[in-house]
């Protein structure tokens, strides 16, 4: 399944706006093919999403999700390339299950093996993701294998990343089916997962992805993206999204504060030196418009309360985000996401049935003041 295939970096448009400072050699990296009824199992398909970025023993690594659309169907793959030179080298596909979806896949390392945890859910169409039975799955990222090795948790939670404690215990935050609640999972190898402490549980909130970040004292920090009523699902109406500590051996949350104005859907924290960074979806308002979005965090790092300040746009429009982000040895961070096509800026709700591309380009803080 090993490719000799090298995806060519092509240029876009930047829909008219000049690129900021800190942002240097954005383009697409992989681009949807705009066909349709195509077997995306086997092939580069129109839908390109869901990035994740990590370094291997020296090497950056990219997955993505490839599909017909954004919609849950089993016609989907998760495509995994090596860096170099500037531009990805696909080295495998892997199809979803033959009943099942396949999405968000997010690297992780256990012992001497890079892996990758992915989601399978069934077909269903459903508002929140009811009754899609999700199963948390991994794989092993760089063998010749396009098996998945087996079963992270137990079926109807949906993992987001999966993070070692400085102590080396894998956690991740996993929400519910019907986005009801956020709880931790723990594992001691990071093979089998069992339940922990609730995160958050609220479920008029409609809680899902949840990144976790460990603070230099050890202190977790997770921030829940919270989707709230029918009126405020699509993200159109009041945003927000909820800040929860815990301190190790992290058995209890508290949530003492809600960032008003802003939902991290898809969020990627990342430091670099002592400044926190998350890549997000941003929401524009009531024409369903959305943006990738970089944002820094202020006040209290360690334990809160923090503010959030959004730094710019990355080049995005139409169905977009879910940022990978991996340290380039100048400095800077590479990061990934996914986007439509910037000129037409598509509504959100029109870009999942789009043809979206990958886009990469580099990120430098030191540029931010």
């Amino acid at each position: 399944m090993r490719a000799a295939l090298a995806v060519l970096a092509l240029a876009a448009p930047l829909a008219g706006c000049s690129s900021p400072s800190w942002l240097a050699e954005a383009h697409i990296a992989v681009a949807g093919n705009g066909t349709t009824n195509q077997d995306c199992r086997g092939d580069i398909c129109k839908h390109n999403e869901n990035t994740d970025l990590t370094v291997w023993k020296g090497d950056i690594y990219l997955v993505h999700r490839t599909a017909e659309s954004q919609m849950l169907g089993p016609n989907s793959s998760l495509n995994i390339y090596q860096y170099a030179d500037g531009a990805f080298t696909l080295l495998k596909r892997v199809p979803a299950p033959s009943d099942r979806d396949i999405r968000d896949p997010h690297f992780y390392a256990v012992g001497d093996e890079l892996r990758i945890k992915a989601l399978a859910r069934l077909p269903v169409v459903s508002i929140r993701d009811a009754d899609v039975d999700t199963v948390p799955l991994w794989l092993n990222a760089l063998d010749d294998s396009t098996d998945y090795g087996g079963e992270l948790g137990p079926h109807g939670w949906s993992f987001w990343r999966l993070k070692q404690s400085p102590a080396g215990e894998w956690l991740t935050a996993a929400y519910a089916d019907g986005d009801k609640s956020v709880v931790l999972y723990r594992s001691a190898d990071g093979v089998s997962f069992s339940a922990g402490a609730t995160i958050y549980d609220d479920a008029a909130q409609t809680p899902l992805e949840t990144e976790l970040t460990f603070l230099p004292s050890g202190r977790l920090m997770a921030l829940v993206r919270t989707d709230g009523n029918d009126d405020e699902i699509t993200g159109n109406l009041d945003v927000r999204t909820v800040v929860c500590w815990a301190d190790a051996p992290y058995d209890a949350f508290a949530c003492p504060q809600v960032l008003d104005g802003v939902r991290l859907d898809g969020p990627l924290t990342f430091f670099w030196h002592d400044r926190l960074f998350a890549i997000a979806r941003k929401h524009l308002g009531a024409d369903n418009r959305k943006r990738t979005a970089l944002y820094e965090f202020g006040g209290t790092l360690d334990g809160g309360p923090l503010t959030i300040r959004e730094r710019g746009e990355l080049p995005s429009a139409g169905d977009t985000s879910y940022a990978g982000a991996a340290p380039l040895p100048d400095g800077r961070v590479l990061a990934t996401w996914y986007s439509g096509d910037l000129a037409s800026d598509d509504p959100w709700v029109f870009g999942m049935y789009a043809a979206t591309d990958i886009w990469q380009a580099t990120i430098d803080p030191a540029a931010l003041p």
